[in-house]
């Protein structure tokens, strides 16, 4: 059962834990939240449960909060529950009913705290192909330059946000999108290899917002969010800079039912925009090999690598996020 403390855990169980941990807390998750939540786990058949269990203790302390006067408690506390039901159901595909009423469930409790960030985070929706994509805008005072936040394949527009806060801290505006086939389009939508369609369809809507300086936009993606980020410098003009963090070259090189059109052999030679490529040494889910390779490939790029770097390089994450965002502040204010 889980929660049984003489019972080891399974070896997905044990697998995420030590592939994810720094993940969780890099991105707004207690350590003392984790530890707890895994100690419950030894099957996998629980892992979204009991991350649930976590969520659920703090959307009753939001509740009580509230309750109480005490609104940006509550706040805090849904947008560590949206982060906790997130972690239950971002890679947890055996049981389809629990991963989607634990993204509902994300969604929900990350908009009801979304308010209180400082900037806030305003829902917007972007058109798209006869829909319209959900992101977080987030603007200082005042016109600000603005980046582009891309999630990878099992991430999303609400864990970005803790990333986000190295670029607010720099006077630049974030939007954080759920492009197709993440977050609040991972039910509606395929995923996109040709990103750029995506990414115009960002820049076409940050050029209508009077509150940034929409000559001044760049782009930050991890994971295949990397992918994405190097396919939007090379058809996407009106990008100033772009970020491609632990991105793949081509993603079907190392997992084998992806498909091969997710490959940037045409396009690398083709990104003029300044681009800064970053990677881990340690990177098991997507080796340093392909942010070498699109490196030496783009004429533009400037290539970053930590050689104790897990994926994304969340075992270093100030360091890091740091570099980045003083990257991209340096190009976007120029």
């Amino acid at each position: 059962m889980a929660g049984d403390r003489h019972e080891q855990p399974d070896a997905r169980v044990a697998a995420a834990a030590a592939h994810w941990g720094y993940r969780f807390t890099s991105n707004g998750t207690d350590y003392g939240d984790v530890t707890a939540t895994l100690s419950r786990i030894t099957r996998w058949d629980d892992w979204c449960r009991e991350w649930g269990r976590t969520a659920t203790g703090y959307e009753q302390l939001a509740e009580s909060a509230k309750d109480a006067g005490h609104a940006e408690t509550a706040a805090g506390a849904w947008r560590r529950a949206a982060l906790a039901w997130h972690w239950g159901k971002f890679v947890f595909v055996d049981h389809p009913d629990e991963q989607r009423a634990a993204h509902d469930r994300t969604v929900a409790c990350y908009r009801r705290g979304a308010a209180a960030l400082t900037p806030p985070a305003e829902l917007v929706r972007i058109p798209y192909g006869g829909t319209a994509l959900a992101a977080y805008l987030r603007v200082p005072a005042g016109n600000a330059p603005v980046v582009i936040m891309v999630p990878g394949l099992d991430s999303t527009k609400e864990e970005l946000q803790a990333t986000a806060e190295y670029y607010l801290a720099r006077g630049l505006a974030t939007l954080a999108i759920d492009g197709p086939g993440q977050g609040e389009s991972e039910y509606e939508l395929p995923i996109e290899p040709a990103y750029e369609k995506v990414a115009t369809a960002a820049v076409d809507f940050l050029k209508a917002r009077h509150d940034i300086y929409s000559s001044r936009i760049g782009l930050f993606g991890v994971s295949l969010g990397g992918y994405y980020a190097a396919r939007a410098a090379a058809y996407e003009p009106r990008l100033k800079a772009v970020v491609a963090l632990a991105g793949p070259y081509r993603f079907d090189l190392d997992w084998d039912e992806l498909p091969v059109q997710l490959t940037l052999e045409n396009a690398a030679g083709r990104i003029t925009t300044p681009l800064l490529v970053v990677g881990g040494g340690r990177d098991m889910i997507v080796p340093a090999y392909h942010q070498e390779r699109l490196a030496k490939e783009a004429p533009s790029a400037e290539l970053l690598l930590y050689p104790d770097g897990s994926h994304g390089v969340t075992n270093r994450a100030y360091e890091s996020r740091s570099r980045m965002a003083d990257w991209l502040a340096g190009h976007l204010y120029r």
